[in-house]
């Protein structure tokens, strides 16, 4: 009995002493940090070598990590819409279609249902994506870098224009994906509208600015300067309008705006443009984007630091636009657009003046009330903060030209616009040539020699156009570097680009006509080619598609890359041998070519 007692004893007294045990050691364990480690680095995303910069970091959720909607649109070259009510985001590229909803694991790709590790969710405004998944499902690798903390994408396809040509890798040419049944493949059918705020590219060659590509990773040449005594001062308010021209008077109506934002924040103005896919312009299926933060710099605004001058006006009087800049600027990269007719200048390492800045609209767009018989509107933004683009658009009663003075007097910037050409210049591009066979026809008959054959009769149309001028990039069984033939239409300053090539397939059964274009500017000239070029064919419409082929990629003006039949198909070799049927085909190609100038 006793012992039971002082057991009873010791017991009691254990448990009254472990509060005290607990208040006594809490001072100490709450002094000492859990670990000694510093904090894990931020998470970088790394893209074919290239360091990417979100706006919004990457995030590890459930050891998932989530990227911005805007490196799925503009990096991975996809496009992208947003169903609101269901808030619902589809991500599309080529024939791969995914559907993800915001806050829900259940996601679609392909027609199959698969289960996510981390949710869609939305951050500081910007609509977050399981990074792994929506890449891995448009055929980009992902893996991951423990000692960087770095997610690392690779695209199967980035060193594929610098391949060797061989049977299935034709210089310029894409071996088609064929489903099993021998199907031709889908295709999106590019919508035809235009933004204010598109991107033209996604890095990717653009636009026609006097011989200059566009693009964002293009800083593009120094326009010479003949600054001001003493040096420009950058100035941090308000904004003064070159002596003798028109004061830009900032604050106008707001543009009309009927398109999505862009996911970089670019301005989506007025609805009568052309959204286009895997540029960074998004279409919706509500007419909203997936949310995306785009904040305005307006306080503070530096002036030109580290390269980066700042726009302090836009103005015209009559036909000259003029751009005020704090200092010495880059050539804009200028390309033009149609349906409507518009001008496009990227100024590259450029930032608004904070006035500027403070007249954007909700969209990121700012309208100036300036117009003449030349210009019916001028809307500006800042088109991407993080390769520091403003853009300038010009709206256009007609078809026109923005010619730039060759120097810009104390920082300003001029140009003449102009209607109407009495001669255009036209490249048609026949396909691979010499050691370069290209693909071989049943009857092992070469591409090289039909492409050439063709591309004859279409140069023998041309030359009797008096208002065109038609070169080719070869006219005999010649070998030219890839890199060359875009290069030709470039410095010659030209106005269209064709290249016309035959396809090929691992099945007989495989067949039709494909049309593909790559910028922007080119969208429409494709559209308006394929419909002529499938008529005249007669075979399976294959659809206009983009893919990034050197000679489309590389060249500044409106190109074009023609499929025009298989020749693994044995019905349509027989006819692509044909002058015949050769002669169809050039006339319809005349045709889109002489539309596509208004020419017809």
């Amino acid at each position: 009995m006793k012992f039971l007692t002082a057991w009873f004893t010791l017991s009691i007294a254990s448990l009254l002493l472990l509060p005290a045990v607990g208040s006594a050691a809490a001072p100490s364990k709450s002094s000492t940090p859990k670990s000694s480690k510093p904090p894990a680095p931020p998470i970088q995303l790394v893209l074919n070598g290239k360091k990417l910069a979100p706006e919004v970091a990457p995030r590890n959720v459930d050891g998932s990590v989530i990227v911005p909607v805007r490196i799925i649109a503009e990096e991975l070259g996809s496009k992208v819409a947003w169903d609101e009510k269901q808030r619902k985001v589809t991500v599309i590229k080529d024939e791969t279609n995914i559907q993800l909803f915001i806050d829900k694991k259940n996601a679609t790709a392909g027609g199959k249902s698969f289960q996510l590790e981390a949710a869609p969710t939305i951050i500081e405004g910007n609509t977050m994506l399981p990074v792994r998944f929506v890449s891995e499902q448009l055929g980009v690798k992902v893996s991951w870098e423990e000692p960087t903390q770095s997610v690392i994408l690779s695209t199967p396809d980035k060193s594929k224009d610098d391949k060797a040509p061989s049977k299935t890798d034709k210089p310029g040419v894409k071996e088609p994906s064929v489903p099993a049944d021998g199907k031709p493949a889908s295709s999106f059918e590019p919508d035809n509208t235009v933004k204010a705020g598109d991107k033209p590219d996604s890095g990717k060659n653009d636009g026609k600015e006097n011989g200059t590509s566009s693009g964002k990773d293009s800083s593009g040449p120094l326009l010479a300067c003949v600054p001001a005594a003493g040096g420009m001062q950058s100035t941090s308010g308000g904004v003064t309008a070159a002596t003798g021209s028109q004061q830009a008077v900032i604050g106008g109506t707001q543009s009309a705006a009927g398109g999505a934002q862009a996911s970089n924040g670019a301005v989506q103005g007025a609805a009568n443009g052309a959204n286009q896919p895997g540029s960074g312009a998004q279409q919706t299926t509500s007419g909203t984007q997936p949310p995306v933060a785009s904040k305005p710099e307006t306080a503070g605004d530096k002036g030109a630091t580290n390269g980066v001058v700042t726009v302090q006006a836009i103005s015209l009087q009559g036909d000259t636009l003029t751009i005020k800049t704090s200092d010495c600027a880059r050539k804009p990269n200028i390309f033009r657009l149609a349906n409507p007719d518009r001008i496009v200048l990227d100024l590259p390492n450029a930032q608004l003046d904070p006035a500027l800045m403070a007249k954007l609209n909700p969209q990121g767009e700012g309208t100036l009330p300036d117009k003449s018989e030349f210009v019916t509107q001028i809307r500006y933004s800042l088109f991407s903060k993080e390769a520091s683009i403003v853009r300038m658009v010009l709206d256009l009663p007609q078809k026109g030209e923005l010619r730039l003075a060759s120097v810009q007097q104390n920082g300003e910037i001029t140009g003449k616009i102009s209607f109407g050409k009495t001669r255009y210049r036209v490249y048609i591009d026949p396909g691979h040539g010499g050691k370069d066979n290209g693909a071989s026809s049943l009857n092992k008959r070469y591409e090289k020699d039909f492409v050439l054959s063709l591309s004859q009769k279409v140069a023998a149309l041309l030359e009797k156009e008096s208002k065109i001028e038609v070169t080719m990039t070869r006219s005999n069984d010649t070998f030219i570097e890839l890199d060359d033939r875009p290069n030709m239409a470039n410095n010659a300053d030209a106005d269209l680009f064709v290249s016309i090539h035959a396809n090929s397939a691992g099945s007989e059964t495989v067949g039709g006509t494909e049309t593909y274009y790559w910028t922007e500017q080119s969208l429409d000239f494709a559209k308006l080619m394929h419909k002529y070029l499938v008529e005249a064919t007669g075979f399976p419409d294959r659809k206009v598609k983009q893919e990034r082929f050197v000679v489309i990629k590389k060249s500044t003006m409106p190109a074009v890359l023609l499929e025009v039949g298989f020749l693994t198909n044995r019905a349509e070799e027989e006819q692509m041998y044909q002058d015949a049927f050769q002669n169809k085909v050039a006339a319809s190609i005349v045709t889109a070519i002489k539309k596509q100038l208004n020419l017809e």
